[in-house]
């Protein structure tokens, strides 16, 4: 099956799809993402790393770039779940490429964080939650979560929170930060004398990221779109049963390839992730 997941605008001329757990670290890493990509871009298109930061970054036209997800069931249960994702670059083939081949760029682990595919300026600006979460419009949102949830969230009030994967989410949403965390320690300290789980509620600020996870939560595929420095990107994570596959990561081989593909005279990026080659214990 073939989901649309977003359509697109890159300003810089340049898409990066990229590991979302270090997606804020680049800069500190030595230079900043968008100087890293615009280069790549320049060259046609290429891998980048440093350290535990890892993304590819390719040339893009200045149309709306469609993206969209091919599924298939997931390794450990039936829902469907992200198999491959393609971008449309706005660009004719012969911008990319002399041969017809597709092109290697190299490969991806698949970030038990996400993945992230938007402008490359503009993901610069975005907020993760290292080394801690900030909100990046003074708003949090606060959930109820573990042992004495359900006495908790009748003694509170707290509202069941919109999700698609995971229906036992309750708490508030878009509360001022320091609303929330005021909040979040009432129940906590009531939570203790109860003898339920110590940190019952928990702060989450809208970084991002977390911004990013919230609008997955409502889409079947996990795949969200929030704004970030006046461009939309898009956020895509997997369920926790099929991350079972991804968690030994690139140092145990756990990556995937990145092309550029030829799709009707049009330049694509695709990054595929094959089902898993046997079953996993």
């Amino acid at each position: 099956m073939t989901a649309t997941l977003a359509h697109l605008l890159v300003p810089s001329r340049a898409v990066v799809l990229a590991c979302g757990g270090f997606l804020d670290q680049w800069r500190a890493l030595g230079e900043p993402l968008s100087a890293r990509s615009l280069r790549a871009a320049q060259a046609g298109g290429a891998h980048l790393r440093a350290w535990l930061a890892e993304a590819v970054a390719v040339p893009a036209g200045p149309g709306k770039l469609t993206v969209t997800a091919q599924t298939r069931p997931g390794t450990f249960e039936a829902a469907e779940t992200i198999a491959s994702i393609d971008v449309d670059l706005d660009l004719p083939w012969p911008a990319v490429s002399a041969g017809r081949a597709p092109v290697a760029l190299g490969d991806l682990p698949v970030d038990p964080c996400g993945m992230v595919i938007g402008d490359a300026v503009a993901l610069d600006s975005w907020v993760g939650f290292l080394p801690a979460a900030r909100s990046v419009d003074g708003l949090a949102d606060l959930r109820i979560s573990g042992r004495g949830e359900e006495e908790a969230w009748s003694r509170y009030g707290a509202r069941p929170l919109p999700a698609v994967r995971d229906r036992r989410l309750h708490g508030w949403l878009d509360l001022p930060v320091t609303v929330a965390f005021e909040r979040a320690a009432e129940i906590n300290e009531w939570a203790v004398t109860r003898g339920h789980a110590a940190h019952l509620a928990f702060v989450e600020p809208h970084s991002h990221h977390h911004l990013a996870m919230r609008a997955g939560r409502l889409d079947p595929l996990g795949a969200g779109v929030i704004e970030v420095a006046g461009c939309g990107v898009i956020w895509a994570g997997w369920p926790a049963s099929e991350l079972r596959r991804f968690t030994p990561g690139r140092s145990f081989g756990q990556t995937y390839p990145v092309t550029l593909e030829n799709v009707e005279g049009r330049a694509t990026l695709r990054w595929t992730i094959p089902p898993a080659a046997a079953p996993i214990v």
